[in-house]
């Protein structure tokens, strides 16, 4: 598995309308992570990265985040 950061990264979710930038607040779509209801900024990053454009769904920037998966 690559490292890299959640704004690069195809499992990060943000709300429609929002920008994709490093202090952009999202939730973490991986399938093992989803459970846990993980919110992150743009610049956080780990293992589990996945090149690919961030997914969007209205509730991925709420706190705690309501947002279903959208992939």
């Amino acid at each position: 598995m690559a490292w890299g950061l959640c704004k690069d990264c195809k499992w990060w979710q943000i709300e429609p309308g929002a920008k994709v930038a490093d202090h952009t607040v999202g939730m973490c779509i991986d399938e093992d992570l989803f459970p846990f209801l993980v919110s992150i900024t743009g610049n956080g990053g780990c293992n589990k990265f996945m090149d690919g454009t961030p997914a969007v769904e209205k509730g991925s920037g709420a706190q705690p985040p309501t947002a279903k998966q959208s992939r």
